[in-house]
Protein backbone atom coordinates (compact mmCIF):
# COMPACT_ATOMS: atom_id res chain seq x y z
CA UNK A 1 0.00 0.00 0.00
CA UNK A 2 1.82 3.43 -1.17
CA UNK A 3 2.40 5.89 1.73
CA UNK A 4 0.05 8.36 -0.75
CA UNK A 5 -2.98 6.22 -0.13
CA UNK A 6 -3.01 6.00 3.54
CA UNK A 7 -2.73 9.89 3.94
CA UNK A 8 -5.28 10.09 1.59
CA UNK A 9 -7.66 7.70 4.07
CA UNK A 10 -5.76 9.53 6.87
CA UNK A 11 -7.38 12.99 5.87
CA UNK A 12 -10.86 11.48 4.75
CA UNK A 13 -11.12 10.15 8.59
CA UNK A 14 -10.01 13.45 9.91
CA UNK A 15 -12.18 15.10 8.19
CA UNK A 16 -15.08 13.16 9.03
CA UNK A 17 -13.99 13.02 12.59
CA UNK A 18 -14.31 16.72 12.77
CA UNK A 19 -17.30 16.85 11.27
CA UNK A 20 -18.38 14.72 14.10
CA UNK A 21 -17.06 16.95 16.69
CA UNK A 22 -18.59 19.83 14.77
CA UNK A 23 -22.31 18.12 14.32
CA UNK A 24 -22.21 16.61 17.93
CA UNK A 25 -21.34 20.59 19.21
CA UNK A 26 -23.85 22.22 17.32
CA UNK A 27 -26.39 19.33 18.41
CA UNK A 28 -26.14 19.60 22.29
CA UNK A 29 -25.83 23.06 22.23
CA UNK A 30 -29.16 23.37 20.13
CA UNK A 31 -31.04 21.24 22.94
CA UNK A 32 -29.69 22.77 25.89
CA UNK A 33 -30.84 26.14 24.35
CA UNK A 34 -34.39 24.61 23.19
CA UNK A 35 -34.54 22.80 26.78
CA UNK A 36 -33.37 25.74 28.76
CA UNK A 37 -36.82 27.53 26.73
CA UNK A 38 -39.70 24.83 27.88
CA UNK A 39 -41.72 24.32 30.57
CA UNK A 40 -40.96 21.50 32.01
CA UNK A 41 -43.54 18.98 34.32
CA UNK A 42 -42.46 15.97 35.18
CA UNK A 43 -44.78 13.31 36.01
CA UNK A 44 -44.42 9.89 37.70
CA UNK A 45 -41.76 10.56 39.36
CA UNK A 46 -43.20 8.48 42.56
CA UNK A 47 -42.77 5.50 40.60
CA UNK A 48 -39.12 5.37 39.72
CA UNK A 49 -38.97 6.21 43.61
CA UNK A 50 -40.11 3.34 44.76
CA UNK A 51 -38.13 0.78 42.14
CA UNK A 52 -34.85 2.09 43.21
CA UNK A 53 -35.75 1.58 47.24
CA UNK A 54 -35.59 -2.15 45.46
CA UNK A 55 -33.26 -1.64 42.48
CA UNK A 56 -30.17 -0.27 42.40
CA UNK A 57 -29.66 1.06 39.12
CA UNK A 58 -32.52 1.40 36.63
CA UNK A 59 -33.32 0.71 33.34
CA UNK A 60 -35.14 4.02 31.15
CA UNK A 61 -36.89 2.64 28.74
CA UNK A 62 -38.14 5.34 25.46
CA UNK A 63 -40.21 5.44 22.50
CA UNK A 64 -37.67 6.73 19.77
CA UNK A 65 -39.97 9.31 18.25
CA UNK A 66 -40.25 10.88 22.00
CA UNK A 67 -36.61 11.31 22.98
CA UNK A 68 -35.42 14.61 22.37
CA UNK A 69 -37.14 16.17 25.93
CA UNK A 70 -35.43 13.39 27.78
CA UNK A 71 -31.76 13.96 26.67
CA UNK A 72 -32.58 17.31 28.34
CA UNK A 73 -34.70 16.48 31.24
CA UNK A 74 -32.28 13.55 32.07
CA UNK A 75 -28.73 14.92 30.86
CA UNK A 76 -25.19 15.03 33.53
CA UNK A 77 -26.65 12.12 34.84
CA UNK A 78 -23.92 9.54 33.40
CA UNK A 79 -27.12 7.33 32.07
CA UNK A 80 -25.08 5.56 29.26
CA UNK A 81 -27.30 5.08 26.22
CA UNK A 82 -26.86 2.83 22.94
CA UNK A 83 -26.17 3.85 19.70
CA UNK A 84 -25.77 2.07 16.77
CA UNK A 85 -22.22 1.97 15.11
CA UNK A 86 -22.72 3.59 11.78
CA UNK A 87 -21.91 7.36 11.11
CA UNK A 88 -25.46 8.87 12.14
CA UNK A 89 -25.51 6.82 15.01
CA UNK A 90 -21.70 7.55 15.84
CA UNK A 91 -23.00 11.65 15.62
CA UNK A 92 -25.55 10.94 18.08
CA UNK A 93 -23.52 9.37 20.78
CA UNK A 94 -21.08 12.04 20.80
CA UNK A 95 -23.86 14.80 20.79
CA UNK A 96 -25.56 12.78 24.17
CA UNK A 97 -21.89 12.58 25.48
CA UNK A 98 -21.50 16.26 25.31
CA UNK A 99 -24.61 16.15 27.56
CA UNK A 100 -23.36 14.13 30.14
CA UNK A 101 -24.41 10.56 28.92
CA UNK A 102 -22.61 7.45 28.50
CA UNK A 103 -22.33 6.22 24.81
CA UNK A 104 -22.58 2.28 24.27
CA UNK A 105 -21.89 1.42 20.97
CA UNK A 106 -23.88 -1.45 19.61
CA UNK A 107 -27.25 -2.25 18.09
CA UNK A 108 -30.03 -3.65 19.18
CA UNK A 109 -30.93 -6.00 15.88
CA UNK A 110 -27.15 -6.34 14.21
CA UNK A 111 -24.98 -7.76 17.30
CA UNK A 112 -28.25 -7.63 19.40
CA UNK A 113 -26.41 -9.93 22.05
CA UNK A 114 -23.40 -8.33 22.67
CA UNK A 115 -25.04 -4.83 23.20
CA UNK A 116 -27.64 -6.52 25.91
CA UNK A 117 -24.66 -8.36 27.60
CA UNK A 118 -22.98 -4.43 27.23
CA UNK A 119 -25.64 -3.12 28.89
CA UNK A 120 -26.34 -5.44 31.59
CA UNK A 121 -22.08 -4.81 32.67
CA UNK A 122 -22.86 -1.28 32.74
CA UNK A 123 -25.77 -1.77 35.47
CA UNK A 124 -23.76 -3.80 37.18
CA UNK A 125 -20.98 -1.32 37.48
CA UNK A 126 -23.49 1.11 39.00
CA UNK A 127 -24.95 3.51 35.98
CA UNK A 128 -28.57 3.25 34.74
CA UNK A 129 -29.23 2.65 31.11
CA UNK A 130 -31.80 4.14 28.50
CA UNK A 131 -32.83 2.22 25.74
CA UNK A 132 -35.16 3.37 22.67
CA UNK A 133 -37.48 0.50 22.57
CA UNK A 134 -38.46 0.37 18.85
CA UNK A 135 -35.35 1.87 18.13
CA UNK A 136 -33.26 1.82 15.50
CA UNK A 137 -35.93 1.49 12.39
CA UNK A 138 -39.27 0.77 14.45
CA UNK A 139 -41.89 -0.50 13.58
CA UNK A 140 -42.99 2.12 15.91
CA UNK A 141 -44.21 1.91 19.13
CA UNK A 142 -43.57 -2.08 19.05
CA UNK A 143 -41.18 -3.13 21.90
CA UNK A 144 -38.28 -5.04 21.07
CA UNK A 145 -37.21 -7.67 23.74
CA UNK A 146 -33.89 -6.05 25.32
CA UNK A 147 -34.72 -4.35 27.91
CA UNK A 148 -36.59 -7.47 29.83
CA UNK A 149 -33.80 -9.38 28.31
CA UNK A 150 -31.25 -7.06 30.41
CA UNK A 151 -33.72 -7.37 33.08
CA UNK A 152 -33.80 -10.44 33.33
CA UNK A 153 -30.20 -10.83 33.57
CA UNK A 154 -29.27 -7.84 36.01
CA UNK A 155 -32.30 -7.35 38.12
CA UNK A 156 -32.68 -4.04 37.33
CA UNK A 157 -36.49 -2.37 36.93
CA UNK A 158 -37.71 -1.23 33.80
CA UNK A 159 -38.42 2.43 33.96
CA UNK A 160 -41.17 3.47 31.05
CA UNK A 161 -40.75 6.87 30.03
CA UNK A 162 -42.16 9.29 27.26
CA UNK A 163 -42.35 12.81 26.74
CA UNK A 164 -45.54 14.64 25.42
CA UNK A 165 -45.45 18.42 24.20
CA UNK A 166 -48.23 21.04 23.49
CA UNK A 167 -46.80 22.67 20.33
CA UNK A 168 -44.12 20.91 18.14
CA UNK A 169 -43.34 19.79 14.89
CA UNK A 170 -43.76 16.41 13.96
CA UNK A 171 -42.16 14.50 11.30
CA UNK A 172 -42.96 11.97 8.39
CA UNK A 173 -40.08 9.85 9.90
CA UNK A 174 -40.89 6.25 10.45
CA UNK A 175 -40.64 6.85 14.15
CA UNK A 176 -42.58 10.20 13.95
CA UNK A 177 -40.08 12.01 15.68
CA UNK A 178 -41.66 15.02 17.74
CA UNK A 179 -39.27 18.25 18.17
CA UNK A 180 -41.12 20.54 20.63
CA UNK A 181 -41.32 24.16 19.51
CA UNK A 182 -39.23 26.72 21.83
CA UNK A 183 -41.11 28.18 25.19
CA UNK A 184 -43.89 25.43 24.87
CA UNK A 185 -44.95 23.30 27.53
CA UNK A 186 -43.20 19.70 27.72
CA UNK A 187 -44.21 16.71 29.91
CA UNK A 188 -42.21 13.97 30.49
CA UNK A 189 -43.60 11.08 32.35
CA UNK A 190 -42.49 7.67 34.13
CA UNK A 191 -44.73 4.41 34.12
CA UNK A 192 -45.02 2.14 36.43
CA UNK A 193 -41.99 -0.36 36.29
CA UNK A 194 -41.65 -3.84 35.36
CA UNK A 195 -39.99 -6.36 37.27
CA UNK A 196 -38.93 -9.34 35.27
CA UNK A 197 -37.63 -12.83 36.97
CA UNK A 198 -34.48 -13.76 36.96
CA UNK A 199 -35.92 -17.57 36.25
CA UNK A 200 -38.19 -16.81 33.72
CA UNK A 201 -38.59 -18.60 30.59
CA UNK A 202 -39.13 -17.40 27.09
CA UNK A 203 -43.03 -17.03 27.26
CA UNK A 204 -42.63 -14.98 30.39
CA UNK A 205 -40.20 -12.84 28.64
CA UNK A 206 -42.73 -12.54 26.07
CA UNK A 207 -45.55 -11.30 28.34
CA UNK A 208 -43.09 -8.76 30.33
CA UNK A 209 -42.11 -7.46 26.83
CA UNK A 210 -45.33 -6.84 25.93
CA UNK A 211 -46.34 -5.63 29.33
CA UNK A 212 -43.41 -3.06 28.94
CA UNK A 213 -44.91 -1.79 25.39
CA UNK A 214 -48.53 -1.49 27.05
CA UNK A 215 -47.59 0.49 29.79
CA UNK A 216 -45.36 2.61 27.39
CA UNK A 217 -48.30 3.10 24.59
CA UNK A 218 -50.59 3.72 28.53
CA UNK A 219 -48.58 6.96 29.71
CA UNK A 220 -47.72 8.16 26.37
CA UNK A 221 -51.63 8.16 25.02
CA UNK A 222 -52.50 9.87 28.82
CA UNK A 223 -49.77 12.53 27.89
CA UNK A 224 -51.00 13.14 24.73
CA UNK A 225 -54.68 13.41 25.98
CA UNK A 226 -53.29 15.75 28.60
CA UNK A 227 -52.55 18.88 26.09
CA UNK A 228 -55.56 17.78 23.53
CA UNK A 229 -57.95 18.54 26.16
CA UNK A 230 -56.39 21.97 27.04
CA UNK A 231 -55.97 22.72 23.66
CA UNK A 232 -57.89 25.86 23.22
CA UNK A 233 -56.22 27.40 26.30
Amino acid sequence: MCPGGRNRRGATGGAMSLRMRVLSGIGAVMIRCLGRSWKIRLDGTEYEAAARRQSRNVIYAAWHGRMLPITYTHRNRAIHVLASEHRDGETLGRTIERLGFGHVRGSSTRGGARAVLDLAEKLKLGFDIGITVDGPRGPRYVAKPGPVQIAKISGAAIIPLTSSSRRHKRFSSWDAFELPLPFTEVRVRHGEPVWVPADCGAEMLETKRLELETKLRDITRVSDEAFLRNRGD
